[in-house]
């Protein structure tokens, strides 16, 4: 039986023992385990010889390397949360100080204090300082754990106030370029959470592992770019030639199953099956010399371990971001290029010029629905004297035609005015097949200074589809949100259930998106302008620019115009999408779109009798402007009436083919999606 001196003894004898001084790549392979029940896909004694490439990474987050920040520009699953709970577990056993971990939501934070508390259980050498959770002398709980010499604060960088009110030598921020970009209006969160270092200034250390966003506003990029750009290399496995790896340079076999890499010296091929051997020595390039005090590095998703996320795997996710950028989506690629190449997106920075949209003016009139389009919005864009309506026909692969634009003059503050506009809405447009379509969603501006007029319109009539919308420019919003705000309090001060709703609309997002389609003549994703529409209008549809500006210290991205510039064919273009991804447009399959057609057109109709039966414009229920008269079909059967009428609107491209071998990936627009409410 243990005597209470000898427990006091053993505990003495341990305290004269000096710290282990090794470096976090060192102490790693000797101490740290991945707990099994931290849902990683291999767990046990943890091996840096399995993603070799995180030695260089670790040896600099060591205390004996003298730089002051380590920044990580990398895919998916590379030298993240497993590189830094090495790094805090290492620093708890051999040199222990404050630590501050920053993650940019609180989802991230209770995932990532989940998986330190499984860790730090595993890891006698480090539960052994860490307070037990039920401990009552000291703290163990979701953001704070204390061990001994110091604690481990885990924050968000949404409020700045999480950031300001601790001191700590070493600082982790996770995802840095999903965290706000001035939070609260307090500045830079990068220089906000280093100002926590101040009076660690010799021995401080910070770390920036983080997937990258948008060219010219990621903050991971632009660490980067001050530290030293380290790349990622792998060996031949031929001839020894240590080489980048590059998802263009992939070649797929015939049967679409095997992806290889040729090698970029002696052009032999490697597989998957070679990247132990190809990553073995964990290669890294020379960098540059940087700023004296950044390390960084980048490396993509082909220098996942052997098992992992595969080439193939790669090239099929490509593809299938390849052909949804075909359809004008570009959400995919967006992610791909981030989460997968680890590069950021570049977008579109060039103003387009009215006269080039004027110049492919189609010849169909306003007021009537070219054969494409199979569904129709509205948008109303509120002015002090006045209200601006566009109508929008959508079709397959979110091809679109200009159906009508007019302003109904008078003060929002009036009933006539909205009277007017309930009229429209309300309105009938014809066809190219000679049926009347509706109005499915309509979305009203609630800025300026008619908000109240705007809500009490549309209170009473969302059934009808219409809404009250507000615009959020701040950079990668949704182009809808995915719920709306309920703007209706009781008199108990309550939220009423079925009160007026209120959509925020990504307003830059949707000027990415729109800007990104103004070239294209035909096929997925045009926009397509009746010849109808007078020279102004196209001056509006162009009035904004994208240019980068500093805030705060920081470069971002933003939309601007000149100062007496009219912009609100353009805003009601924006607010037109918005409603075509409310209505869920962009998803809709292609047994929905040949249904819509079936409707207006079916195929049994007698297209001869049809057009002779075809009662006189008056007699149709009122459409705005003018209604032209169904032209002539002429076809034999069935099988010729769509190329018939494709005479006044060509009908929507397919979509290309996906290349083989990869080719090289399209260069930088944007475009994001949100959820929205479904149409049959």
């Amino acid at each position: 039986m243990m005597m209470a001196s000898d427990t006091v003894g053993e505990a003495f004898a341990r305290g004269l023992e000096p710290d282990p001084n090794l470096t976090v790549d060192e102490w790693s392979d000797q101490y740290m385990v991945i707990p099994k029940d931290s849902g990683a896909n291999e767990y046990g004694k943890y091996r840096t010889s399995r993603t070799p490439h995180a030695r260089r990474v670790m040896q600099a987050l060591s205390d004996s390397h003298p730089c002051k920040r380590v920044v990580v520009m990398g895919a998916s699953q590379m030298l993240k949360t497993q590189v830094g709970l090495n790094w805090f577990c290492c620093s708890v056993h051999q040199s222990p100080a404050n630590f501050l971990w920053i993650l940019p939501t609180g989802k991230l934070q209770k995932r990532t204090s989940a998986r330190l508390t499984k860790t730090i259980a595993a890891v006698p050498e480090v539960a052994d300082r860490v307070a037990s959770p039920r401990s009552r002398d000291a703290v163990n709980t979701m953001d704070t754990k204390e061990y001994i010499g110091g604690a481990l604060n885990i924050v968000t960088a949404g409020a700045a106030a999480n950031l300001s009110e601790v001191s700590a030598r070493r600082i982790l921020f996770d995802e840095v370029d999903r965290a706000e970009g001035n939070v609260n209006g307090e500045g830079d969160p990068v220089a906000l959470a280093e100002a926590r270092q101040t009076t660690f200034e010799r021995n401080r250390k910070s770390y920036f592992p983080s997937s990258p966003t948008i060219r010219g506003e990621s903050i991971i990029e632009g660490l980067f770019e001050k530290g030293t750009r380290e790349e990622a290399l792998a060996d031949c496995v031929h001839c020894g030639h240590a080489q980048p790896l590059v998802f263009e340079r992939l070649v797929v076999s015939e049967d679409g199953e095997i992806a290889m890499y040729p090698c970029a010296e002696c052009g032999a091929m490697m597989y998957e099956g070679d990247k132990g051997k190809m990553f073995e020595r964990g290669a890294w390039s020379e960098g540059v010399p940087g700023d004296g005090e950044t390390v960084s590095f980048t490396i993509n998703g082909m220098f996942l371990p052997y098992g992992w996320f595969s080439w193939i795997g790669m090239v099929r996710e490509y593809r299938a971001a390849k052909a949804k950028l075909d359809d004008g989506s570009e959400e995919l690629m967006i992610t791909f290029y981030n989460t997968r190449l680890a590069r950021s997106w570049d977008r579109i920075k060039e103003q387009t010029k009215f006269g080039e949209l004027m110049e492919r003016a189609e010849p169909y009139r306003l007021g009537t629905v070219p054969a494409g389009g199979l569904v129709l919005t509205a948008a109303i864009d509120t002015q002090n004297d006045r209200l601006e309506f566009k109508v929008v026909a959508w079709g397959e692969f979110m091809e679109c035609w200009v159906v009508d634009y007019q302003i109904i003059h008078g003060s929002p503050a009036e009933d006539s005015t909205w009277r007017r506009a309930d009229e429209l809405i309300a309105s009938q447009y014809r066809h190219a097949y000679g049926e009347m379509m509706g109005i499915e969603a309509t979305f009203i501006d609630s800025g300026g200074g008619h908000t109240q007029d705007v809500y009490n319109f549309t209170y009473s009539r969302r059934r009808r589809g219409v809404f009250a919308i507000k615009g959020e420019s701040r950079p990668n919003r949704p182009i809808i949100c995915k719920k709306p705000t309920i703007i209706d309090i009781n008199y108990r001060g309550k939220v009423e259930k079925r009160g007026g709703q209120l959509w925020f609309v990504g307003t830059d997002t949707a000027k990415d998106y729109l800007a990104s389609r103004w070239q294209r003549s035909a096929g997925a994703g045009t926009v397509h302008f009746s010849d109808n529409l007078p020279e102004d209008y196209y001056k509006q549809l162009t009035a904004e620019y994208r240019v980068s500006v500093y805030k705060r210290g920081r470069k971002v991205s933003v939309w601007e115009k000149k100062n007496g510039d009219r912009n609100e064919a353009l805003d009601l273009m924006v607010y037109n999408l918005a409603a075509a991804y409310h209505l869920g447009l962009d998803k809709k399959s292609e047994s929905f779109w040949q249904a819509r057609r079936d409707k207006l057109c079916p195929p049994n109709r007698d297209l001869f009798n049809f057009v002779e039966a075809l009662p006189p414009a008056s007699a149709a229920r009122p459409v705005p402007l003018l209604a032209a008269p169904l032209e002539s079909i002429v076809a034999s059967d069935n099988q010729e009436r769509i190329a018939a009428v494709a005479q006044q609107t060509p009908a929507p491209a397919s979509m290309p083919a996906a290349p083989r071998p990869v080719a090289a990936i399209v260069g930088g627009k944007i475009s994001l999606s949100g959820a929205r409410r479904r149409i049959a």
